[in-house]
């Protein structure tokens, strides 16, 4: 049985976690360092859970700097969501997934200092994509416009519907994040 990646993102992901935001870690330009980021597919990904639970998946290696801390604070920020829900896991190793956007050719790896400020856009943007989908997926289930919603605290309210965000995961996964 052949199986796509992304098939099995999708078949797992309804089983365990209700949305999986996935991100693009494009190269650096072989002069001038990063390029500005482009919208965020596929590559470091964010999980929330039917149980509201928020994972973020870090590319790089702990090595005393707080990385993985930082990088997940930063989409926690933009999601909104409950830090004590958040937790971050290891990605696995996949140069080419995982390639770290400070060089011109596809390395995964950790050093120099440039976990944070390599990421520090691509991890923000994914938040707020996700933030902006599961509004958008409470507008729709309760027939208002998404501007009438809003986020906090890891749940959408509009007038008097609320809905955590563990609540509206799966319904968030079935649209297409936004284009900054």
């Amino acid at each position: 049985m052949k199986v796509s990646r992304r098939g099995f993102l999708q078949g797992t992901a309804a089983a365990t976690a209700g949305l999986v935001l996935e991100f693009h870690v494009p190269l650096a330009r072989a002069a001038g360092g990063p390029p500005k980021p482009a919208a965020p597919p596929p590559n470091a990904f964010l999980r929330i859970g039917t149980d509201d639970s928020v994972t973020v998946m870090i590319a790089h290696s702990e090595m005393g700097q707080g990385i993985w801390t930082g990088l997940a604070m930063l989409i926690a920020e933009e999601l909104d969501c409950d830090w004590s829900k958040v937790r971050s896991e290891h990605a696995p190793a996949n140069a080419q997934l995982y390639a770290h956007p400070g060089f011109p050719f596809p390395i995964q790896l950790t050093g120099g200092s440039t976990s944070t400020w390599a990421e520090f856009d691509r991890y923000r943007t994914v938040g707020a994509q996700a933030k902006d989908m599961l509004i958008r997926a409470a507008a729709a289930r309760w027939k208002v416009a998404p501007g009438a919603c809003k986020a906090a605290g890891g749940v959408v309210t509009s007038g008097k519907s609320s809905a955590k965000y563990g609540e509206l995961a799966a319904d968030a996964m079935k649209l297409a994040p936004r284009q900054r």
